[in-house]
C-alpha cells in the first residue's frame, strides 16, 4: 500500500520518518517542503517515482534503515516517473535551485484546484516553496519608494525655501524704535523763606528828643538812633532812601544848633529801626528721574515688540 499525501507530510515533519523516505532534505528544507502544499505535492510526485508500483513504504523500525539504491542526486532533474491513476496529467520533476536545493514544480491542475488541507488558502494560489519570498512585479515596487522620497524631499526644500525668504523679508522689513519702560519724573520744588544780607529800615512814633531839651543834645541822640539802623550795612531801596531823610534832618539841625538853644516842640521823626530782609524761593526736592527706554525691534508688524 503506497504512502498516502498526508503521511507523506507528516514523515517530512518527524525525524524518525524522515529517513525512511530516502530524500536528502535537511531538517530546515524539510519544514519548508511540508509547510507549503505545493512543494509538498511535487516532491510526493517525485518520491512517488523513485519506487514500484507495487512496494510499500518500509516501516519505521529505526532512525537509520538501510536503503537499497542511492538517494537521488541533486544535480540534475530527478528521473520521470509513471503516470498515477490518480492524476490527470504527469507533472515534472521538481527544479533544480543553483544553491542545490529542489524547488517546487508546477502544481497539477487537479491540485491547484481545491486545497491540499482544510484551513489553509495559500494552495489554489501556488505560494512559493520558501516562505517569505512572494512574486514581485520587475522595478515597480524601487520605483514607487522613489517616487515618494523625491516627493518628501520637494515638499522638505519648498518649506525651507518659504522658511528663508520670511526670515530675509521680516529682517529687511524689521522697524527699530525706542520704547519708554519708565517715563521721565521732572522735578519738584518747595518754597522757604531766607534772609537776602540786605536791611530793611523802619521808623517809629516816638521822638528821640523832647521839649526843653538842649539842641545839641537832641541832634546827638537822633545820630545815635541813625548810626545804629542805617550805617554800614546793605539797605534796601526802602531803607535807603528813609535813611537818606533821616540823615538829612540831622544834618539841618546841626546848622541851626547855637549857644543857649533848646527843644522847643516836637518834629514828626522818631526812633529808626533795622531788620533783616526777608525773601521767598524755590528750593528743588532732588527728586527728578528720567525716562528708561531701550530700543526695540518689530518684525513684520506682529513679531517682536511693536507698538
Amino acid at each position: 500500500m503506497t504512502m498516502s499525501l498526508e503521511e507523506f507530510r507528516e514523515s517530512l515533519t518527524r525525524p524518525d520518518l524522515r529517513g525512511s523516505l530516502g530524500l536528502q532534505l535537511t531538517e530546515v528544507e524539510a519544514q519548508q517542503v511540508a509547510a507549503d502544499p505545493g512543494s509538498t505535492q511535487s516532491w510526493y510526485a517525485y518520491w512517488l517515482s523513485l519506487r514500484p508500483a507495487a512496494q510499500t513504504p518500509p516501516p519505521p523500525a529505526s532512525d537509520a534503515p538501510a536503503y537499497d539504491a542511492p538517494p537521488p542526486a541533486f544535480d540534475a532533474p530527478p528521473p520521470a516517473y509513471e503516470a498515477q491513476p490518480t492524476f490527470d496529467a504527469q507533472p515534472t520533476a521538481p527544479l533544480v535551485d543553483p544553491y542545490g536545493a529542489p524547488t517546487a514544480a508546477p502544481v497539477d491542475p487537479a491540485y491547484a484546484a481545491t486545497a491540499a488541507y482544510p484551513g489553509y488558502d495559500g494552495a489554489a494560489t501556488g505560494n512559493p516553496a520558501y516562505p517569505g519570498y512572494g512574486p514581485v512585479a520587475d522595478g515597480e515596487p524601487a520605483k514607487k519608494r522613489r517616487v515618494g522620497l523625491w516627493v518628501a524631499l520637494s515638499i522638505i526644500g519648498a518649506l525651507l525655501l518659504i522658511a528663508a525668504i520670511v526670515v530675509v523679508v521680516a529682517f529687511t522689513t524689521a522697524r527699530h524704535w525706542t520704547k519708554v519702560d519708565s517715563p521721565e519724573k521732572p522735578e519738584t520744588f518747595h518754597s522757604e523763606e531766607y534772609e537776602t544780607g540786605r536791611y530793611d529800615v523802619s521808623m517809629d512814633d516816638v521822638n528821640p528828643c523832647t521839649v526843653n531839651q538842649d539842641w545839641t543834645d537832641c541832634t546827638n541822640q537822633m545820630s545815635a538812633t541813625y548810626t545804629a539802623a542805617c550805617a554800614d550795612v546793605e539797605l534796601t531801596e526802602t531803607a535807603t532812601l528813609l535813611c537818606t531823610e533821616y540823615k538829612s534832618a540831622i544834618d539841618e539841625m546841626k546848622a541851626q544848633d547855637g549857644d543857649g538853644y533848646y527843644v522847643a516842640t516836637l518834629g514828626s521823626y522818631g526812633n529808626l529801626h533795622r531788620s533783616a530782609e526777608i525773601d521767598t524761593r524755590q528750593v528743588s526736592n532732588d527728586d527728578y528721574e528720567p525716562a528708561v527706554t531701550h530700543e526695540a525691534v518689530c518684525y513684520l508688524g506682529f513679531i517682536g515688540e511693536c507698538e
